[in-house]
């Protein structure tokens, strides 16, 4: 990115004269060789709480505090539509998988595919326009009413009023996201009702929808975890466009704050704990590999 970050502290707070940045470079340590500032960035990292050092835009917040006022909000947000993306997208996966090439199979795999395409931040503008402008059946931004303060959901009484400024982001991301979980379910679901133990079961008088739900859909949720394990990953960088087009204060949200006033200690906060949830969510999949296959386990 352009620019100079000293010059962005500085200003509009003090005047950017040699002298000034000389001594903001003092007190975060920039005119000490990278190798020591290196040696401070892991100090500082492994403190608790971390310290990513200042935000530019909430000055003089802290940068993981910033963070933590931001991310319950996504974690409700994005948390809740991965769920219910998930519980949809394989019950629909799982039906139409077992009836392939039935109309229920072809209309639900062309729905899927045209939503599978369709930009997150298009049909949110979408349905802020026809439900939230047109219609006035939701708010068109915030997660709370006027007047209603809270650091997080949980410290929101009325879930009424949480659910009600949710319901179009919710909407957005599981209607988006939920495709891609349906396709994949379906075309594992098609190739494990192929395989020979099937036909055993059958065989053997088993009913059709324990075949399915106990055997066939076991072995096909092995790609679900990974998908699942990405979203979980996805979940604290928020659908980041989104928050945009709902205004909705999660770390989505902040990062595009963040982005626009080149708040660069933020930034890399945010990029950190982005990195460390995908890694960290990655670790968990595979972890459940081995409760759903032995194999793996042993």
């Amino acid at each position: 990115m352009p620019g100079n970050a000293l010059y962005y502290f500085a200003n509009p707070r003090i005047i950017a004269t040699p002298g000034a940045l000389q001594a903001i470079m003092q007190r975060f340590g920039l005119d000490k060789p990278l190798w020591v500032q290196f040696e401070l960035y892991w100090i500082n990292l492994f403190s608790w709480p971390p310290n990513f050092g200042v935000s530019y835009v909430f000055y003089p917040a802290p940068v993981f505090t910033v963070i933590m006022q931001y991310l319950p909000w996504t974690l409700f947000l994005v948390g809740t539509s991965t769920v219910i993306t998930a519980i949809v997208g394989i019950l629909l996966g799982v039906v139409t998988g077992s009836r392939p090439g039935s109309k229920l199979d072809t209309t639900s795999v062309s729905i899927s595919m045209i939503l599978w395409t369709m930009p997150f931040f298009w049909l949110g503008i979408i349905l802020l326009w026809i439900f939230a402008i047109s219609l006035n059946w939701f708010p068109v931004s915030g997660a709370t009413s006027a007047g209603v303060v809270a650091n997080s959901p949980l410290e929101i009484h009325d879930v009424g009023d949480l659910l009600w400024h949710a319901f179009l982001p919710m909407v957005t991301l599981v209607t988006a996201a939920y495709a891609g979980y349906s396709l994949i379910m379906r075309n594992t679901m098609v190739n494990e009702l192929s395989q020979d133990y099937i036909l055993l079961a059958r065989a053997k008088g088993l009913r059709e929808n324990a075949i399915l739900f106990r055997h066939a859909a076991r072995n096909a949720m092995l790609p679900m975890i990974t998908l699942i394990g990405l979203n979980l990953g996805y979940v604290v960088s928020g659908a980041l466009l989104v928050e945009i087009v709902f205004s909705y204060p999660g770390v989505g949200l902040l990062t595009y704050r963040a982005v626009l006033a080149h708040d660069y200690p933020l930034l890399q906060g945010l990029f950190f704990i982005i990195s460390l949830t995908v890694v960290i969510a990655n670790y968990l999949a595979d972890i459940a590999y081995a409760f759903l296959d032995p194999r793996i386990k042993y």
